[in-house]
């Protein structure tokens, strides 16, 4: 739904890189990007396989890592579940807003500011039962090579049988050389518009512009790179680390992925 701000234009800012974006957006981030139920859905499912497929009775709680969290709108609404939660970003202000909202009575979640090319280094191998990484932000990584840092990094930290959640763009085959218009995300205070433009170089760059209510604008500095990355290569990158079988869907459903979805979750089993 698109929404008309009363008033003019009463002034332009640009910032520099994404991370700064982000915490000029964070007051409105969750009216932006609210959470998406079938995310919520899509890992309980991984949780139910993981309980039928456990050799211990009760089943464990289970280990839950989210990467890119944000405010941990999910992270939070999973702590509900009986899983023990960490979730990580690489903006403070998000980290922040996401530890405010920690019900005092959970204590199995925390949240951290970290990069996701950290992860190697700082959390314990073998310790997490279900990597997430959604919202399209393994596309941010911007780079080939880190991507398959990536995919390293997180089959050293899952356990055996764990799982792997991506939630990412569908781009098509020819996605480096064409413009694409994100979906407008707006409430009724703000809005965000956002286009990747081919940089001539194999990659995309953001694009984007957060208009305030009261007509003020914040304009992103096109250097954040975005790397229009196919299912078929994540596919790839998957095997090459090491994991035992990926699985393809539309959006977070359980029908097969087509090439007219705009977004597809992508499963990988350690």
């Amino acid at each position: 739904m698109e929404h008309t701000f009363p008033g003019t234009q009463t002034g332009k800012s640009t910032v520099g890189n994404l991370q700064e974006f982000y915490s000029r957006i964070v007051e409105y981030y969750d009216e932006l990007f609210p959470m998406d139920e079938g995310a919520l859905s899509c890992v309980l499912r991984l949780v139910e396989q993981l309980k039928k497929d456990s050799t211990v009775s009760p089943p464990p709680i289970f280990r839950y890592l989210g990467i890119g969290c944000g405010t941990g709108t999910l992270e939070n609404r999973l702590s509900t579940h009986n899983l023990d939660i960490t979730g990580i970003d690489a903006n403070a202000d998000m980290v922040a807003t996401a530890q405010r909202r920690i019900k005092a009575s959970f204590s199995t979640i925390r949240f951290f500011e970290m990069n996701s090319l950290d992860i190697g280094r700082f959390l314990k191998a073998s310790s997490f039962n279900i990597i997430a990484c959604v919202d399209n932000t393994l596309p941010y990584l911007g780079d080939r090579t880190l991507v398959r840092k990536f995919f390293h990094d997180t089959k050293k930290l899952l356990a055996p049988g764990g799982f792997l959640l991506l939630h990412v763009y569908n781009f098509g085959p020819d996605g480096e050389n064409s413009s694409i218009m994100l979906p407008e995300r707006s409430s009724i205070r703000v809005k965000l518009n956002r286009k990747l433009v081919p940089d001539g170089a194999g990659s995309l760059l953001l694009d984007a512009q957060l208009e305030l209510g009261n007509g003020q604008i914040v304009q992103l500095f096109k250097s954040t790179n975005i790397l229009p990355l196919q299912v078929s290569e994540i596919v790839e990158y998957a095997r090459e680390a090491g994991f035992t079988g990926t699985t393809a869907f539309g959006g977070y459903g359980e029908e097969p992925l087509s090439p007219k979805d705009p977004f597809a979750s992508i499963i990988c089993q350690s």
